[in-house]
């Protein structure tokens, strides 16, 4: 087994000089966390991602260097990298999915580039996926790659994670459709989808099911061959590494240095990338508001600012560039003197050691995103923090502010209340200081980059072992299922009645058992040996109308009433949500004339599958957001089910009903068969060797077998009730 790690950039840097070609791994908190997993668990570890370097010279040199990893580069023709990195997954992607729609500069052009260099890298995976590999994919480059990988490997173990964040439904819906639906359907490929922050899930949820109508069950969507999981795993990063640093001599002198140059003037700092998500301009606006309300600081403190270049090539960030430096200078005219310049500007990469002497001088780290997944400098700046001192000021829209709890946070847009944090930060007592500082260092000792992969991965596994292995209902395990069927003595039979023993209908009440139903469940329930159950979703006068003069249990309402010889109620109290679930219902079916409602006692339903698709569809999608904001802390349960939206109350539940009144009887055979959601909470208590669960039709399942259709199921049913064993179909 190996572990396949997809990125965008591969963790290793190339460079010539005189003549000399050196290539170095990288040992950035990724690549250790993984290769440490990888370690632990025996598994190899090979890195896909796509070459900034020439082919020829990664032929000539890629045995010369020592590493740890397999490295497997993908080589882009410059054109269709440009249109894929730079515009699509730059200037559309990054700038939608950080709440810049009007920086989005969509083209078909850039989105097909998309398109076909996901198609490149998949192939490139393909090539070297072997059964038991587990394939990591990460980030907004590749949002298409975990399902191309799953059309060619169904069975493959495949995590994908987001490193930005997911933007709520109404700004990714500005994305054309194709390109909404080939994102959704891409990240779907995955086993484990996760994403920093339980926001972002929720909103990718959101996004599929308004978008796709695919339903989720406690952030789960089952799909043919696979479920996808997903969640929050807000990354860390290697806290030894930061913490240890600041003891290293040279980190020392360095820190040493920048004392002496401020020795009488408090120190903020911040580090960033060259980004519009950043808000720096916010920030820097910000000082200056403290520093006009609070004159008394002037010539006392000192704002280090360091940008790291960034994606100059693309318009947006040469903009930015130029507009920082105009503030800065701006700042500095207006508010400093030849003595003092309030903002120190550096516009260049910065080394391990000297970043780390600069978060250890710092009296305040200022980090105030406009909107960023997690922001990895916030945990860097407290781990370094050896001495416990120093204060954090972090924005609210940062991913870290949900785990950083201790931290100064920020609305990024009130520069006057930011400038009344920085006086804060600045008056706090060392006390405070050290007991903020010591709360959130164990805190990220605890919850460190290892954790974070060693946990998605280990997910990963988990679900892929939970994913249905339903067993297509053959001719050999027929004849298994019969040959235990015959040699039990006291069977269970638990039967589904829409969509297993009826077709579905336009509506309910076209579809009755017919004549030849009627007299195989008679049949089947002539045998002393069997008990037979209907476990329906329909009203118990229904039941009782068509099958009632039938020596059979029924449950209703998904198990809110059970008949043995008379009605009785597992639900006591009327639903008081009932009334406003209906009239909620009714506002959809006077605009859509073919929908229509089903009133239960316990539950109601909104059919549309008479509506045009794509209106039903569209209308669906708001009355299920409507219903779960009006029913919001309600006893009930909402199901998006096929071309129907049901209310129903939480007690009403197939598997609770049967667990608790059916089957805690001592049968020695239970047969189930059901083909709809609400099938799964029965499928799910059946574990037992002698429990045989059958999913009817297509979909992932907890079942342990799969049989094709309402004809097969009564074909199956009447050679049981004949007894009788078809070993060739």
């Amino acid at each position: 087994m190996k572990i396949i790690t997809v990125s965008y950039r591969l963790p290793l840097s190339i460079k010539t000089q005189n003549r000399k070609t050196s290539i170095t791994q990288s040992s950035g908190g990724l690549a250790s966390a993984i290769l440490s997993y990888s370690e632990k668990s025996e598994a190899n570890l090979t890195w896909v991602g796509v070459a900034d370097f020439e082919k020829n010279i990664w032929e000539k040199h890629k045995d010369n260097f020592p590493k740890t990893f397999d490295i497997e580069p993908v080589f882009l023709e410059k054109k269709l990298n440009k249109n894929f990195y730079n515009i699509f997954s730059n200037s559309v992607l990054w700038a939608l999915f950080h709440y810049f729609p009007s920086f989005v500069e969509y083209s078909d052009e850039a989105f097909d580039a998309y398109v076909e260099a996901n198609a490149i890298v998949a192939q490139k995976i393909n090539e070297i996926y072997e059964p038991g590999d587990i394939v990591w994919i990460h980030d907004y480059h590749f949002l298409g790659l975990p399902n191309l990988i799953r059309q060619q490997n169904p069975k493959a173990k495949i995590g994908f994670f987001l490193h930005i964040p997911f933007p709520n439904f109404e700004i990714f819906r500005i994305l054309p459709n194709k390109a909404k639906k080939y994102i959704l359907d891409g990240v779907l490929g995955a086993d484990l989808a996760g994403f920093h922050t339980w926001d972002d899930s929720i909103h990718f949820t959101e996004c599929v099911e308004k978008i796709m109508g695919y339903s989720q069950r406690s952030f789960t969507f089952t799909q043919d061959s696979h479920r996808t999981k997903v969640g929050s795993y807000p990354i860390s990063i290697d806290f030894n590494k930061f913490n240890d640093a600041y003891s290293k001599p040279e980190v020392g002198i360095l820190r040493d240095e920048i004392k002496e140059l401020y020795q009488d003037k408090k120190i903020i700092f911040s580090v960033d990338r060259l980004d519009y998500t950043k808000g720096i301009n916010n920030r820097l606006n910000a000082f200056e508001r403290f520093l006009i309300k609070h004159p008394e600081w002037k010539e006392k403190v000192v704002f280090l600012l360091v940008i790291v270049p960034s994606r100059e090539e693309i318009s947006k960030y040469g903009e930015r560039k130029r507009m920082i430096e105009f503030n800065v200078g701006r700042i500095n005219g207006a508010l400093g003197n030849y003595k003092w310049a309030p903002v120190v500007y550096q516009y260049q990469s910065v080394d391990f050691n000297r970043l780390i002497a600069l978060y250890s001088s710092a009296d305040v780290a200022l980090i105030s995103p406009v909107r960023d997944g997690m922001n990895l400098v916030a945990k860097e700046y407290i781990a370094s923090r050896q001495d416990k001192n120093g204060v954090l000021i972090l924005s609210s829209m940062a991913g870290a502010a949900k785990e950083l709890q201790e931290a100064i946070t920020i609305n990024p847009f009130d520069t006057e209340l930011t400038g009344e944090k920085i006086a804060l930060a600045l008056n706090m007592p060392q006390e405070e200081q050290q007991r903020r500082m010591e709360r959130m260092q164990n805190y990220l000792k605890k919850h460190d980059v290892f954790l974070w992969a060693n946990r998605f991965l280990k997910e990963i596994e988990t679900l892929h072992l939970q994913n249905s292995n339903a067993i297509p209902l053959n001719a050999k395990e027929i004849h298994n299922i019969t040959e235990k069927y015959e040699t039990a003595n006291k069977r269970l039979f638990l039967l589904d009645f829409d969509g297993t023993l009826v077709s579905l209908q336009p509506r309910p009440e076209m579809a009755v058992p017919d004549k030849k139903l009627l007299d195989l469940l008679s049949k089947l329930a002539e045998n002393p040996k069997n008990e037979i159950w209907i476990i329906s979703g329909r009203d118990k006068e229904f039941l009782e109308k068509h099958l009632g003069h039938l020596p059979i249990g029924l449950v209703a309402e998904h198990g809110g009433y059970i008949k043995r010889t008379q009605w009785d109620s597992v639900i006591h109290g009327m639903p008081e949500w009932k009334d406003r679930v209906i009239e909620v219902m009714e506002e959809y079916t006077d605009r859509n004339a073919e929908s229509f409602i089903e009133v239960k006692e316990f539950g109601v339903a909104y059919h549309y599958r008479n509506v045009d698709e794509k209106l039903g569809f569209l209308t669906s999608r708001e009355l299920l957001t409507l219903l779960k904001n009006h029913l919001y802390n309600t006893p009930v349960q909402i199901i998006d089910g096929n071309k129907v939206i049901e209310v129903k109350h939480f007690m009403a539940h197939k598997g609770t009903t049967c667990r608790d009144n059916i089957l805690c009887g001592d049968h020695d055979f239970v047969l189930a068969f059901g083909d709809d959601k609400t099938d799964e909470d029965l499928f799910e208590q059946l574990t037992a060797e002698n429990q045989f669960s059958v999913k009817v039709g297509k979909g992932n399942t907890a079942a342990k077998y799969r049989i094709a259709s309402v004809a097969k199921v009564l074909e199956l049913l009447s050679e049981l009730a004949e007894n009788t064993v078809v070993l060739n179909r």
